[in-house]
């Protein structure tokens, strides 16, 4: 092999040839200044005379000595600007490779496997980071590599890289989240970073769970010319890619789902729903332990067999508000699960929060019956007389809903959110736009929670007017009719807003189930109890935790399990971030606390953690890396900044012996 001189600095070529020509105009800069002599005036010059000419005699000698001060100055700055260009000694072989090592951290690398001798080893994990340090180490001199981190997310954690130092530095910080792997990501990453490099090459290094759609989304053939390829494909074509699986069992346990969820009419009873499966070959056992807090509250023993999944519900619980619940399964009589991550799950019960409600009617025996229903509030009754008599006075209570029955007032209360049936005039809260005859009611949105479990298709209705929206305040329509809005809802003024174009005195839904729930509805989104269905999140997507509009924040602190924190920002009503851990998640402004979510694997791909010792990518069955070839590249610039050093040392010298002055 000829010695070859080459450069991998990371800092462009033009870029250091500018900062040493900015070096070198300083240094000369500093030179011409460091040469330059004071003025001084004598009396008397004739004895100065002969001085003057025996200096003439040597001025030659003086200008080469206070050269050689520049020269040295200027040799400092290039050697330097060489070694910042990282010059490598040594031509590398014609078959050198680039190499992407993707590692997958993905939750099933946190399985803890027995070895053969009945002993727990390493995670998954840190058997996948020695098995790449091995592979880095086996790199030749010509090799470059780059570490790419898998899991729900694809992270590069390196450029390319032929100093191992930076690489084993990268692996060593790799730790796995709570988070299923996105194969087909990380592939697409890859292909894109050896797009154009010399003998691209991609090592995988995982346990081989990976979904059958992402397996099989690669392809290996370059698309023919006149044809496109399709979206959902990851081109691999001119890369050759290989796997080093690790991993030794798929015997495990799991949940694989958890819910929970109150009662419509009864909120001081809820339900927890939990879904349990063995991903192993053998049959097993396992007690499953449900704790509202700190206290158990039911306890099962289980016996699956291999393959089962199995459902439980637990109905008619009670408990205190705020409860955070947690499911535990725990394996017995010697049943081996080595993945812990999917043995716990947690689900929030909100607090129940009581609302006083005032209804503003004329006596509407259909209104205050339904209001019977919800057990949660207190109600009063007054007539639009007395609300006029009584609003903006401090005889006045404070009331969290305020329902008005066929009346519009001019003042409003100070506080609280207002439900109006037939709004009417300048006062109505939406414009009102025109009436509608016998209207039917043909679209309504069912995602808004005062729609809930609500169709008003079969109501009938003598007249309802419909209203005009204002999109710039965020109106929303709740229901229409031929497209015209009938019901609206908005946040306005720090209280929210519904209102339904049709009276009470003229329609039939008043008879019907649906009516009751329509409030309930009502007084459950105005109280921020909107979601009777608590449904736990799952980990790998991004959280959208919805935050009260009214609070006016853009940005919320969220404290992660384990009391880590991060920030999230929130728009349109929803704090949005990426879920990366299992557990409970608090949201806080200001210092105090607008909202928990749990979270949860929740992901049966990810449970069943059975390894695979052969990978099929695309139809193509991947074999282990092939040893690299050997070859020396000796990097210098450890030796150009010593010589640097010592020419710096060799100025300071001259220059104070006032050699070079």
């Amino acid at each position: 092999m000829n010695d070859f001189l080459s450069f991998e600095s990371p800092i462009a070529g033009s870029t250091l040839l500018a900062v040493g020509g900015v070096l070198s105009a300083l240094a000369v800069g500093a030179y011409i200044l460091k040469m330059r002599r004071r003025r001084f005036e004598v009396p008397f010059s004739a004895l100065w005379r002969r001085v003057l000419q025996e200096s003439q005699t040597t001025s030659l000698w003086h200008r080469l000595k206070r050269l050689l001060s520049l020269l040295l100055q200027l040799a400092i700055v290039g050697l330097l600007v060489f070694a910042a260009a990282n010059p490598l000694l040594g031509r590398p072989p014609d078959d050198a490779r680039n190499v992407v090592v993707i590692i997958d951290s993905s939750a099933s690398m946190r399985a803890t496997d027995v070895d053969d001798k009945g002993d727990e080893a390493l995670t998954r994990l840190d058997v996948a980071k020695e098995r790449a340090r091995e592979l880095i180490d086996s790199l030749g001199g010509g090799d470059a590599a780059m570490i790419i981190r898998m899991d729900g997310r694809t992270t590069p954690l390196t450029r390319f890289e032929s100093d191992k130092a930076p690489l084993i530095g990268a692996l060593d910080r790799i730790e796995a989240t709570d988070t299923p792997a996105d194969l087909g990501r990380a592939l697409q990453a890859a292909a894109d970073a050896l797009r154009d490099r010399q003998n691209p090459l991609v090592v995988l290094i995982g346990d081989g769970a990976y979904r059958e759609d992402q397996l099989g989304a690669v392809r290996w053939d370059p698309v023919p010319a006149g044809q496109s390829a399709r979206l959902d494909t990851i081109d691999m074509a001119g890369i050759d890619v290989r796997f080093l699986p690790v991993g030794s069992s798929g015997e495990n346990l799991g949940i694989v789902a958890f819910n929970v969820r109150r009662y419509i009419t009864n909120k001081l009873a809820y339900e927890v729903f939990i879904e349990v499966q063995n991903f192993g070959d053998q049959p097993a056992k396992a007690r499953l332990t449900l704790f509202g807090g700190a206290s158990p509250i039911e306890v099962k023993e289980l016996e699956l067999a291999a393959g089962e999944r199995k459902r439980h519900l637990f109905p008619n619980l009670s408990g205190g508000d705020g409860f955070r619940l947690r499911a535990t399964l725990e394996p017995v009589e010697g049943a081996a699960d080595p993945f812990a991550l999917d043995d716990r799950a947690f689900a929030l019960l909100p607090e129940r929060k009581q609302q006083r409600v005032l209804l503003v009617t004329a006596d509407n025996l259909y209104l205050e019956g339904a209001m019977l229903v919800y057990d949660n509030i207190v109600v009063d009754k007054w007539l639009p007389e007395e609300y006029h008599r009584l609003v903006g006075t401090a005889e006045m209570p404070a009331y969290d809903a305020v329902v008005f029955d066929g009346h519009t007032p001019a003042v409003l209360p100070a506080r609280g959110n207002l439900l109006y049936f037939a709004p009417s005039g300048e006062h109505s809260p939406f414009p009102v736009r025109r009436s509608l005859p016998n209207p039917l009611i043909n679209e309504w949105d069912e995602n808004h929670p005062v729609m809930r479990w609500l169709s008003l298709s079969d109501a009938h209705f003598d007249e309802v007017d419909t209203f005009e929206l204002d999109r710039g305040r965020g109106d929303v329509a709740l229901a229409r009719s031929a497209r015209a809005v009938v019901g609206a809802a908005a946040r306005a003024g720090g209280r929210k807003i519904v209102a339904w174009g049709f009276s009470l005195n003229g329609t039939d839904l008043v008879l019907r189930v649906a009516f009751p729930l329509l409030l309930v509805n009502t007084l459950d989104w105005f109280a921020g109890d909107d979601a009777d269905l608590i449904t736990t999140y799952s980990t790998g997507q991004r959280f959208r935790v919805p935050i009260d509009a009214t609070l006016g924040i853009d940005e919320v602190e969220v404290v992660l399990p384990g009391r880590k924190k991060t920030k999230a920002a929130v728009s349109d009503g929803r704090a949005t971030f990426y879920g990366t851990r299992v557990g409970v998640h608090e949201l806080r402004a200001d210092g105090r606390s607008v909202a928990e979510l749990a979270a949860n694997l929740a992901n049966p791909d990810e449970s069943d953690i059975e390894p695979s010792e052969t990978l099929i990518l695309g139809g193509r069955t991947l074999e282990p890396p092939a040893a690299f070839e050997s070859s020396r590249r000796r990097a210098i610039w450890i030796y150009l900044v010593l010589a640097a050093v010592l020419l710096l040392a060799a100025e300071w010298l001259t220059y104070n012996r006032r050699v070079t002055v």
